[in-house]
């Protein structure tokens, strides 16, 4: 037996003598894991449904002949996406957000081409994956520095800076606390603000400039708000695995 949800529940593992039960015990836990983690998937799924993110990566296999026409590797589209980002920041920080929203926005093309790529060439890497996990990062801090430095030193802005602080800290921690968990063995994918639900609400923001604060308090709050999702998904999964057999 096991505990759950505050009671006891009735398992398949059970211990047959000293020599075999460390072999049972691993097999109960191994499959308690799987279970926590199919579970934890179902109750916090990201804004964007599993179907939309398909629907988008079968519109940029369609791009991936041309691409591979240009002898373009997949880790090479990820540092292009990153040099657009970077320009997308610049143009920000200048005061021209519009600019700035349209070229972010081709940048996250670039994220979803790099992995397209890589699977129509079969090399899905652990580098390739790593490599595009780090500029991600980056990506991401780019554009909050650019919003920082347009709020501070062209609009003079008290509110803002903060937002975009809270935001990029939420955004940052959102990443981390996945990476985190998946090197103990969980399997945290869900919550509210994923990557490219944070990507479509900048690029909104900066496109729809009245919309530009209403979309920092939303990265700000609900950036957090997923940290905190993904935290109770590990502890979730954490306490089934460490339950006790009787």
């Amino acid at each position: 037996m096991h505990r759950r949800d505050g009671g006891w529940v009735r398992t398949a593992c059970t211990r047959r003598s000293n020599t075999t039960g460390a072999a049972w015990s691993t097999a109960c836990s191994t499959s308690t894991v799987k279970h926590s983690a199919a579970r934890a998937r179902n109750r916090s799924q990201p804004v964007f449904t599993a179907r939309f993110q398909a629907w988008v990566r079968a519109r940029a296999r369609e791009l991936v002949p041309a691409l591979r026409a240009l002898h373009l590797s997949p880790n090479a589209l990820t540092i292009v996406g990153l040099v657009v980002c970077a320009a997308s920041a610049v143009l920000v920080s200048l005061g021209y957000l519009v600019a700035g929203g349209i070229v972010l926005f081709v940048a996250s093309a670039f994220d979803i081409l790099d992995g397209a790529l890589a699977r129509v060439m079969g090399k899905t890497h652990k580098y390739g994956a790593f490599l595009d996990s780090t500029i991600d990062r980056y990506a991401e801090a780019f554009t909050y520095i650019g919003l920082l430095y347009y709020f501070l030193f062209r609009v003079h802005a008290t509110l803002e800076p903060m937002l975009v602080i809270v935001a990029l800290t939420g955004s940052l921690l959102v990443s981390y606390v996945r990476a985190r968990a998946q090197s103990l063995g969980f399997n945290v994918n869900g919550g509210w603000l994923a990557r490219p639900e944070r990507v479509v609400i900048t690029v909104i923001g900066l496109i729809v400039a009245p919309l530009l604060v209403w979309a920092l308090w939303i990265l700000a709050v609900l950036t957090n708000v997923t940290v905190v999702q993904r935290i109770w998904l590990v502890w979730q999964q954490s306490r089934r695995t460490a339950a006790p057999d009787s």
